[in-house]
């Protein structure tokens, strides 16, 4: 079989010594690992509160509880682990850099092993696969965007990890040689995949299948990889039931969010038309031009347009079960990287048509990402920051001052027209597109600091110490503001429509064992008060206590005398 590839040429050794592509992976981590050192601020985004869900998750891990046992989560916990240690070793760390970051502590390792590789062959294809791959891991922004303004995105950070690693395990597919050393790759590629985000995981092991239906990796180190990807999960489930309460909770997701499978494929093929378009004519011209031989080297199935279809198809599968965006179709780059040699034996015209569509698909995502990044860090300097110590590292973002002046006039509005928010807050409730405004945002942070230092003072003031704490909020980080332990078995991102299952004996158990329930009231909003319904039945017999014109505290009976 003729061989069809990178051209196999290498550097002289001066150029191997310095420009080696696994040195400027090591020198991006360093910087990364310098960046977390520091204090710095970012600048804030719509939906930015989604990051404080990494802050719960930590604060559970830290006081003992496990994701998926103790509590349910939206997606997995490898996230959280690594943020959790992240914090540890990154103390003022930027929570959103750390979120977005600490990943690369697992994907890093898995793309070096790619990047090697295909040094050995060429150091233009190992860059061809490294940069992007830096660009995407390292930007925490994505392609979608809810505002005009320069921000950094704080949601959606778990479907970038998803895309990222997809990202490196497509690379690996089609680019790591060795049998035994891609069973290895593939397999702890699949566990962070599993560990990520399931739907990824599905996406992944698809195309995994196409792989070796291709001839790309052997039946024998595909079951090696299964060996390598079941012994740390068999632990698990031995050791604390981690596996079956995964899939459980997993399940139990998918069933309060079942039905419109049908819309949500048209949502993804109308939102990212300007990629599958191009994408679905490339795979069209590239069947058609293999009839006159253009493949007929290579392997049936491992032709490129079978790839292309392939992975197109596991990526919308995927991005499905995306609802706030990403960096989607990411991983269709190591695809095209391999088929661009392929493209030199079709005739010119063909390949100038092929090389357009290719870069109709993929550059617009880099350079949408890479932009919005570097426009947000260029801004920084005309940016203000908040002085809210009570909430370290949450107070590390930075906003246009008019921005900032509106979230403090905020304050007093929301208290003196809490009435009218009320009536507001009936069904069907405030649009959406409230949460991301950058003012409420940044005003989320200005009551998150009133409402925990009112805490400390009723606390001094009534000489009790309240050890567990709920929110009545979608993101709860007051346990970790205030240092103090959560009440278990309740969903972390707590979205009412879509997360949140009917309530339990075991959560009616736990909430009854809490110390306070926080009731935030500035403003009511209709989420807040579905919240409250949900969680009813348990709060009937509370003791309410006024903490602050914004702050209800929901104390456990007998904690307080009644008078």
């Amino acid at each position: 079989m003729a061989s069809i590839g990178w051209d196999e040429t290498r550097p002289n050794q001066l150029v191997r010594l310095i420009g080696h592509p696994l040195v400027w992976l090591a020198l991006t981590l360093i910087l990364i690992a310098l960046l977390l050192s520091l204090p710095l601020s970012a600048a804030i985004g719509p939906m930015y509160w989604d990051t404080y869900i990494y802050l719960d998750a930590a604060q559970r891990i830290a006081m003992g509880q496990i994701p998926n046992v103790d509590f349910q989560a939206p997606v997995g916990p490898l996230v959280y682990y690594l943020f959790g240690w992240g914090l540890d070793l990154f103390p003022r760390a930027q929570l959103l850099l750390l979120a977005q970051w600490c990943f690369l502590a697992v994907a890093a390792p898995l793309m070096a092993v790619v990047v090697g590789d295909a040094a050995k062959r060429n150091y233009g294809l190992a860059f061809a696969l490294l940069i992007p791959f830096v660009v995407f891991a390292v930007a925490p922004v994505n392609s979608l965007t809810y505002s005009s303004f320069p921000t950094l995105d704080g949601y959606s950070i778990y479907n970038r990890h998803a895309s990222v690693m997809l990202y490196v395990l497509v690379s690996g597919l089609l680019f790591v040689k060795d049998g035994r050393k891609l069973a290895w790759f593939c397999a702890l590629a699949m566990l962070a995949l599993f560990l990520t985000k399931i739907t990824a995981f599905l996406a992944g092991g698809l195309i995994g299948l196409f792989a070796l239906l291709a001839g790309r990796i052997a039946l024998r180190h595909v079951l090696l990889a299964a060996v390598i990807f079941l012994v740390p999960l068999a632990i698990s489930e031995f050791a604390v039931h981690f596996v079956s309460s995964y899939l459980g909770s997993i399940a139990e997701l998918v069933g309060l969010n079942e039905g419109g499978w049908a819309s949500r494929v048209l949502t993804v093929v109308s939102a990212k038309l300007n990629v599958l378009l191009p994408v679905g004519v490339m795979c069209a011209i590239m069947a058609w031009l293999s009839f006159s031989g253009t493949e007929s080297s290579v392997r049936f199935l491992d032709r490129s347009y079978w790839w292309l279809g392939v992975v197109t198809i596991a990526g919308v599968a995927f991005e499905t079960q995306n609802t706030g965006g990403g960096q989607e179709f990411i991983f269709l780059w190591p695809v095209l990287l391999m088929a661009w040699p392929r493209f030199q034996r079709y005739e010119k015209r063909s390949q100038a048509v092929l090389f357009a569509l290719a870069a109709f698909a993929v550059v617009p995502t880099i350079s949408t990402v890479a932009h919005r990044a570097l426009r947000s860090v260029a801004v920084m300097p005309t940016y203000d920051t908040l002085n809210l110590p009570i909430l370290k590292n949450m107070e590390q973002v930075a906003a246009r001052p008019d921005h900032i002046d509106r979230a403090q006039w905020d304050v007093s509005h929301y208290i003196d027209y809490a009435d009218a928010y009320k009536s507001v807050a009936g069904e069907p409730g405030p649009s959406w597109n409230y949460y991301t405004e950058l003012d409420f945002q940044l005003y989320y942070l200005i009551d998150l600091a009133a409402g925990a230092q009112a805490v400390l003072d009723f606390e001094a003031a009534n000489n009790v110490r309240l050890g567990t704490l709920m929110t009545l909020e979608f993101t709860n980080p007051l346990p970790w503001v205030l240092d103090r332990d959560a009440t278990r078995h309740i969903q972390i991102g707590a979205d009412p429509s879509r997360t949140i299952p009917p309530m339990t004996a075991e959560v009616r158990a736990a909430i009854d064992a809490t110390d306070a329930v926080v009731r935030p009231k500035c403003p009511v909003t209709s989420g807040r008060l579905a919240l409250e319904a949900i969680y009813s039945e348990a709060l009937k017999n509370r003791q309410v206590v006024s903490i602050h014109p914004c702050w209800d505290l929901l104390l456990r009976p007998g904690l307080l005398p009644t008078s």
